[in-house]
């Protein structure tokens, strides 16, 4: 009798248990169940809610800037997402990181020890992985991945490289990272994160242990202007000095404004250009100016750097997910069945696309059909540039594929 390789359900309602029972009419006993909650909601009843009907299944997620899913005809707001995900051929182990605001890099050693400590034996992977090496050829072989790491930080912790850091420096660079951080609509006040309880202030990793085919992508919808300006004097997250000069005094001129406002902040965000082989422009988007002349940012900005202001267009934003999404796709071995999708969306990009009217979802059916999708709106994303570089993003959507395939197909 053959194994069915993938379950998944999608669910979305303002009453969690709604949402929930959605997901489950797919799933019996899910692996996993993600879950992107509304901060308008109690995230303690939206926890107890979808545990209740989801028996042993690892819970991870979080609250947000806004969910969505494939679930739901139409936006809906002050909900919750959630999808669970069935398979013989996956194992999860879920990390907590803690006092992510204070000491982040040992939050993402602590979670990612954690995760891959609580990790179960996956012989039934290592078996599938030894007959794909014996089948495959080479450019398959490389498309594998055992192990996936999603993390999901508190979003107002404001520190998510240094908790990159500690992961990094558990598990190495080669190993998949993908993930946002969490929100709360804009309210700048507390987030939650999902791990298996409910917390805050904290840095989850949720390692995926996997025989299916299983892939990232990540991509934003800015292109390079010719006007920019060289970091001079920063420390973390703020910028002093563009050229030498004040740096509100440089980003004025280079915005032609005479105020810098958060909504010319977020019309008008800096590129950084990557210093691996693609060379692709990451986004950094600067969130106020402040008193003494200096720019504070949504992430790092580093001394030497060159701030390149970016731009975009309808056309442009449409093409730029497409292009994340079957990225997405080939970095999972290019599986002719998709079995869900998870995107981690800036706030900021998706108030972008408001403006321009573009809808995610209906891109990824035009590209893959009726897929089961689920995402939320970010305080910032994580994932890697196409050149393998590691970062925390503004601006940005980085994508999970998990094929209905697995690795030995």
């Amino acid at each position: 009798m053959n194994r069915q390789v993938l379950k998944v359900g999608a669910g979305q309602s303002k009453d969690p248990e709604e949402a929930i029972k959605m997901a489950m009419q797919k799933t019996k006993n899910p692996t996993l169940t993600i879950v992107f909650a509304s901060s308008n909601l109690n995230p303690n009843e939206v926890y107890d809610s979808i545990k209740k009907e989801v028996g042993n299944s690892h819970i991870i997620g979080g609250t947000t800037a806004g969910e969505f899913s494939s679930a739901v005809e139409h936006p809906l707001n002050d909900s919750v997402a959630v999808m669970t995900i069935e398979s013989p051929y996956l194992k999860v182990g879920v990390g907590i990181g803690n006092d992510l605001s204070q000491k982040p890099f040992e939050c993402g050693k602590e979670a990612v020890k954690q995760a891959y400590t609580s990790l179960k034996n996956n012989p039934t992977a290592s078996a599938l992985i030894s007959v794909a090496f014996m089948n495959k050829n080479s450019s398959d072989i490389l498309k594998m991945k055992p192990f996936m790491n999603i993390i999901i930080p508190d979003g107002l912790a404001g520190h998510e490289e240094e908790f990159l850091r500690g992961v990094i420096s558990e598990i190495g660079s080669s190993i998949p990272i993908v993930g946002g951080s969490t929100g709360d609509d804009l309210k700048f006040e507390k987030t939650y994160q999902f791990a298996n309880g409910v917390y805050s202030n904290t840095g989850i990793v949720a390692t995926l242990s996997s025989a299916l085919k299983i892939g990232v992508g990540y991509g934003h919808p800015y292109f390079p202007t010719k006007k920019g300006a060289i970091i001079t004097k920063s420390k973390g997250r703020t910028v002093y000095e563009l050229d030498h000069r004040p740096a509100v005094d440089v980003m004025k001129e280079l915005l032609n404004v005479d105020e810098l406002t958060p909504e010319i902040f977020a019309q008008r965000p800096m590129g950084v250009k990557s210093s691996d082989v693609f060379g692709e422009y990451t986004i950094k988007s600067a969130m106020c100016a402040n008193n003494d002349g200096s720019i504070t940012f949504y992430a790092e900005v580093n001394e030497g750097n060159y701030l390149t202001v970016m731009d975009t267009d309808r056309e442009y934003a449409i093409n730029s997910f497409k292009n994340a999404l079957i990225n997405a796709i080939n970095n999972a071995g290019n599986p002719k069945k998709i079995g869900a999708i998870i995107i981690f969306n800036c706030i900021l990009r998706y108030l972008l696309k408001e403006r321009l009217n573009i809808n995610d979802l209906d891109i990824i059916k035009e590209i893959v059909g009726d897929v089961p999708v689920i995402g939320f709106n970010t305080y910032g994303e994580q994932g890697a540039t196409l050149g393998g570089s590691i970062g925390h993003y503004n601006q940005t959507s980085t994508i999970l594929v998990i094929g209905n395939e697995t690795i030995s197909q």
